[in-house]
């Protein structure tokens, strides 16, 4: 797979210190490339961008999106869309992107703003630690931490979901106590997410808490109202609207380009990751004003990239997921509002926020309390794709009231579109079984997939331990659940 450096004002020390390959875990400590001294604005640019690119932007949405039905490979099977993944196929994104270029280096971040008294540098590397630690245990289950960055050990042991779970509520908790303290430097343009506005990323990691104490709301020996009530608390600190949303942005320039254009719309890569049949009928029978906004129509996009073509009557048409590709021009592809050259990559919105507040509210008080609530998640969702107002009320005037039958389906439903192409999808599913979806055509594994298989790098590097998770080689491996998936 392609990776591209996100910025071009990274500069050469940065990329340097990020650019180091490993083959196992002794390696993401010992480079002789990576200078000791880079300043901390360098490392926290560089580490957004990799974060961004290799995370938000990369496998987790990429292929949950495709598990999802929410997008479709419109080629020739067999794919990842049909659940073909293997051991060799995750491979950068557990040894060079998660744990080098983002956790690996988040750290050393952390360690050198700690030591200089910068605890502003020191809360966001911690932030985007954690966040990425919860990406490695909700895809892999158990997975290295506590004795992953210790150089004298090549083979570190595995931790148990719970306990990594701890551990990021842990890390979490020291990055809120971080934004606290009086910093020496504060982030400037080198916080490539917020531009230095300290009082988003506490909002922002706030908000991280709450969705993954919702995680835990099925989790064996959780109470799912604790969990419901642990993450309304956590809100209470976290977004208040749009204007929060933690928006990435990229550039119609070589290299800096929005990865979903890279990925799906230039054709120098491909173009054949397109909209699902699933999710283009759901929008259409919902009569959801969403869909010109999520889907480019019929004829925008070719097997060559944009055509540049005048659509007078748009249609949109989706492909069924699994089976042979009927040639790009026949499929909508991913909107321009998420896949243009110079579109931002939301990480995280504020219309999810509230469709946590209206769960987690429906948990504990019931339907009644929770319908304004998700009314309002609706219209956040509409908001921030610039629907117009009249259209977004009638749609949320449409909706079926909720009940105690209805309530978590329209929720988790309404989420689903409003997350479109997020990996907070795939979590959302294996937690509460919606939306409904039926298997792939051709599919590789009996179910649709509750995991990522673990890494070849791994079964050749760290066999012992990766045994002792009982966790298959093979197609088998992804059909095992992780810890808190008990649905």
């Amino acid at each position: 797979m392609k990776v591209f450096n996100t910025f071009k004002i990274i500069t050469l020390s940065a990329v340097l210190l990020l650019g180091a390959s490993c083959q196992n875990f002794l390696d993401v400590n010992n480079n002789p490339n990576s200078p000791e001294s880079t300043p901390e604005s360098l490392q926290l640019s560089a580490l957004l961008g990799n974060f961004s690119y290799e995370i938000v932007g990369n496998q987790p949405s990429r292929i949950a999106s495709e598990w999802m039905q929410q997008t479709a490979w419109n080629g020739v099977p067999p794919s990842s869309d049909n659940y073909d993944l293997n051991e060799n196929g995750v491979n950068n994104l557990w040894a060079y992107w998660s744990y080098t270029d983002v956790m690996n280096n988040a750290r050393k971040l952390n360690d050198q703003a700690v030591t200089n008294e910068n605890f502003a540098y020191a809360g966001i590397a911690k932030t985007l630690l954690a966040w990425n630690l919860s990406v490695v245990t909700d895809l892999w289950n158990e997975a290295p931490y506590s004795k992953a960055f210790d150089p004298t050990n090549t083979t570190p042991e595995y931790d148990q979901q719970q306990v990594l779970y701890t551990t990021i509520f842990g890390i979490l908790d020291d990055a809120i106590t971080d934004y606290g303290k009086q910093s020496k430097l504060m982030p400037g343009t080198d916080d490539l997410l917020y531009g230095g506005d300290m009082a988003k990323w506490l909002k922002l990691t706030y908000t991280l808490r709450a969705r993954l104490e919702m995680h835990l709301t099925e989790a064996p020996g959780f109470d799912a109202k604790t969990q419901a009530q642990a993450a309304l608390n956590d809100l209470t600190k976290g977004f208040t609207s749009n204007a929060d949303n933690a928006n990435f942005q990229y550039f119609d320039a070589k290299n800096a380009e929005n990865p979903w254009y890279q990925f799906a719309i230039d054709g120098k890569w491909d173009t054949r990751n397109q909209m699902s049949k699933h999710y283009v009928d759901l929008l259409t029978n919902l009569n959801d004003p969403r869909l010109p906004v999520q889907a480019r129509p019929v004829g925008a996009v070719d097997n060559n990239g944009l055509t540049n073509a005048t659509i007078t009557n748009p249609t949109y048409v989706g492909h069924l997921n699994g089976t042979a590709g009927e040639g790009a021009a026949n499929i909508s592809s991913i909107g321009s509002y998420y896949s243009s050259a110079s579109s931002s990559l939301n990480w995280f919105n504020y219309s999810e926020v509230k469709f946590i507040e209206a769960e987690a509210t429906y948990i504990i008080s019931g339907a009644t309390a929770a319908e304004p609530i998700f009314k309002d998640a609706v219209a956040a969702s509409m908001d921030q794709l610039g629907i117009d107002s009249g259209e977004s009320q009638t749609y949320i005037n449409n909706l079926p009231q909720l009940t105690a039958s209805n309530a978590v389906e329209q929720i988790i439903t309404q989420k689903y579109i409003a997350n479109y192409l997020h990996f907070e999808v795939y979590n959302d599913w294996r937690r509460t079984g919606y939306p409904q979806l039926q298997i792939a055509a051709g599919a590789k594994t009996q179910i649709i997939p509750r995991r990522f298989p673990y890494p070849s790098s791994e079964l050749q590097n760290n066999a012992v331990n990766v045994s002792k998770t009982g966790v298959p080689v093979g197609y088998k491996s992804m059909e095992m659940r992780v810890w808190w998936d008990t649905k």
